[in-house]
């Protein structure tokens, strides 16, 4: 700049003052706005383009489709005919709209409303999941989207794969509406309902093993039920008699095997099924191969008392001491096997942990007072909450007085009421835990209300936690009941304390259900309830009867490639040996185990060990204890089934699509109500503005600047020449 405003100033030397300075603020001014534009002057902007938001419909193209629905047409027509409906509404409200086919994977988006149904999988989730990706990679705005299917699920989810899709969906403020294509259809079914996976027993000892089967849609039918062993061969047979819609249960009654095993119940598949997968269950069975250790304290001796000490001593797979107090001086005791009492002076009962540890189950009547001294009653906690032991309280509250080291074990706190006589009626949780409708008679069974009633029953006024009821006292009409009493109370009651069971029986007078005429006749229901009670309760605890060890696992089965953790315990003597899991795979392939120590808070030993099952079947993991004349070691079976295929199930899922629709802040409709989808949520909403990267635009790219400049230029050129100057 100052080159040129000196070149300009002596350029103009022959000229005035005035006109000199002039040619010189030409000069200046052109060149300062030309350097300017060496700075490149302008502004940063984002452009922004406004673009209708699109909806999106998923349609379900897995083979499950073709299967008819209540008019007769398949659902994939069905679905063909929505999506018609869907585009005209799309049409005439000038809304865009995408189709998208999917079976086991998302399809390009296609303009035809009907493909053909032959996908060998149904993945919705995943689907739904890849049109949010790719809307969200191109920077695209939906308005919604609408997923027609029958909700199959054939592929694996989790529930957090559902979780996760929602929040995504949610934080973008895309709705998806599901359509149930097929649910108003009763699909054809024959379903097997098996009450429990596995059952614990003694070999040889009478089972009983519950199952109803459950019609669908289908005519009457007279389906046989076959019992099968590990190997395939039929082991007992049942034809039933089923009425469509209805449901019939059964039992197989048959001894138990000699040795664990698996068993499984299974019934043909009708013509026209759409699942077969539920024609069958597995049964695994668990065979004790120790006799289950009892010690019988009774302080107030009864028929109750009496009978019970006489019926368990006879039992061939329990091992029983007995101890009743006659008076303040005297006592008695007699052991299985024995035709002769002893007599002591001191009451009889297990002093130390390792003493009490002998015993499976210990079991108390009424009056205990004088076998529980304080440092006694914490060896039992200790035995039941360290040891896994069991406790029950077989004739209702065990002690007149307070025994506060006690209580801990009992699983209520007492009320002050009474009942005289009720009746014995278990109930659904009784049945959910195995006891009733297996080992004993369903809750609905008319036994129960045929028995005797029971008397003594006492007023609940907590239950504790971790508590289950399996059975309800019902007064009788007429008995003496006060106001505070009246109504139903828990009549037995059983709770997990640590590593081990408390149970409790509340009430009296059982003894009647075996001595009375009318109660024999319906069979031996005295002998049964405690047997089957009493050994049920052992097998509750975390160890079963004779055994050091304890192994568990979190379910009986699971999915493939799911790892599963294994918890071992020990409460045997000291040093606790190194334990081993044997693993034996489907194809028969056994796999060594070494579980890691872990630890535990009350010191007992601990380890834990996990596998993941890659074959589906039947997993069996054994412990093994490497001690010499070691007492009988655990086992657990592990049931992986065979992941489904499309054509396992054809019967619709309209539950899975309402999951869906409600986690991510969508509507579930059927496929009457969609006229109603349309109308409400197929609406034209506002454009969509996106905005672009931003770009610089600069202010001197114009006519106006250029012509300014060359027009100081001009100025100055036409005047130094109008003045003589070069």
């Amino acid at each position: 700049m100052s080159i040129a405003a000196l070149g300009a100033w002596r350029g103009s030397s022959g000229l005035t003052g005035r006109m000199r300075w002039l040619l010189l603020t030409l000069r200046l001014l052109a060149m300062a706005a030309a350097l300017t534009l060496l700075f490149n002057p302008g502004k940063w902007s984002r452009p922004t383009e406004t673009r209708l938001s699109p909806w999106i419909i998923l349609n379900d193209v897995s083979s499950s489709m073709a299967q008819a629905t209540a008019d007769g047409a398949t659902r994939a027509a069905a679905a063909t005919a929505l999506i018609r409906q869907a585009s005209t509404h799309a049409q005439a409200a000038d809304i865009p709209l995408r189709i998208h086919p999917f079976a086991a994977k998302l399809e390009a988006a296609t303009t035809a409303g009907s493909q053909a149904p032959t996908g060998t999988a149904s993945n919705i989730l995943p689907a739904v999941s890849q049109v949010l990706q790719d809307a969200g990679a191109a920077g695209e705005a939906l308005a919604g989207i609408i997923v027609l299917s029958d909700g199959r699920q054939t592929l694996n989810s989790a529930p957090a794969d559902l979780d996760a899709l929602g929040l995504r969906a949610r934080s973008r403020n895309i709705a998806v509406h599901t359509v149930a294509i097929g649910a108003d259809t009763q699909a054809p079914d024959l379903a097997l309902i098996q009450p429990r996976a596995a059952l614990t027993a003694f070999a040889a000892q009478p089972l009983r093993l519950p199952f109803a089967l459950k019609s669908t849609g289908l005519a009457p039918v007279r389906p046989a039920v076959s019992l099968r062993d590990a190997a395939g061969q039929e082991l007992a047979s049942l034809t039933l008699e089923l009425a469509p819609g209805k449901t019939v249960a059964a039992a197989f009654e048959i001894k138990a095997p000699p040795a664990s095993t698996h068993w499984t119940i299974e019934t043909p598949v009708i013509a026209g099924e759409v699942r077969s997968s539920n024609n069958h269950a597995a049964l695994n069975i668990r065979i004790l191969e120790s006799k289950t250790r009892v010690f019988l304290v009774e302080g107030a001796p009864y028929w109750d008392s009496k009978f019970l000490a006489q019926l368990l001593r006879q039992q061939p797979h329990m091992d029983v001491q007995s101890v009743h107090r006659l008076s303040d001086e005297r006592y008695f005791r007699i052991d299985s096997g024995d035709h002769q009492n002893s007599e002591a002076r001191q009451p009889v009962f297990p002093n130390t942990l390792d003493e009490l540890s002998r015993y499976d189950l210990i079991v108390f009547g009424k009056n205990i007072d004088p076998f529980l001294s304080p440092e006694r009653a914490g060896i039992l906690r200790s035995y039941v909450r360290d040891r896994g032991g069991a406790v029950l309280f077989s004739r209702g509250k065990p002690s007149t007085a307070s025994l506060p080291a006690l209580e801990p074990l009992e699983p209520v706190v007492w009320g002050t009421a009474s009942v005289a006589d009720f009746r014995f009626t278990p109930t659904r949780d009784g049945e959910a835990a195995g006891l009733f409708g297996q080992a004993l008679p369903a809750p609905d069974a008319s036994l129960w209300a045929a028995l005797p009633t029971l008397k003594d029953g006492r007023q609940i006024a907590l239950v504790k936690p971790f508590t289950r009821v399996l059975a309800e006292g019902v007064p009788d009409r007429g008995a003496g009941i006060s106001a505070s009493a009246s109504g139903k109370f828990p009549a037995l009651l059983v709770r997990r304390y640590g590593q081990g069971v408390t149970g409790l029986v509340n009430g009296d007078g059982l003894w009647k259900w075996d001595f009375f005429p009318e109660a024999r006749e319906l069979g031996n229901c005295y002998e049964d309830f405690w047997t089957q009670l009493i050994q049920w309760m052992a097998s509750y605890s975390e160890f079963l009867p004779g055994q050091d060890f304890s192994l568990r696992l979190p379910a009986s089965r699971g999915d493939l490639g799911t790892t599963l953790a294994a918890t071992l315990s020990y409460r045997g003597p000291n040093p606790a040996p190194q334990p081993l899991i044997l693993i034996t795979d489907p194809a028969g392939t056994v796999t060594k185990l070494n579980p890691a120590a872990i630890p535990d808070p009350s010191g007992r030993p601990l380890w834990r060990t996990s596998f993941t099952p890659d074959q589906a079947g039947l997993w069996t993991l054994k412990l093994s204890d490497p001690r010499a004349d070691a007492p009988p070691t655990p086992e657990a079976l592990f049931t992986v089934p065979t992941p489904p295929r499309e054509a396992d199930d054809l019967s619709p899922d309209p539950a899975c699509l309402e999951a869906l629709a409600q986690t991510t802040g969508g509507q579930a409709y059927r496929p009457a109500d969609f006229p109603t989808l349309l109308a409400t949520k197929l609406r034209k909403q506002p454009p969509a503005a996106l905005d672009s990267a931003a770009i610089w635009n600069p202010s001197w790219d114009s006519a106006t600047i250029a012509l300014t400049i060359a027009a100081l230029f001009a100025t100055e050129w036409f005047l130094r020449r109008r003045h003589g100057l070069a």
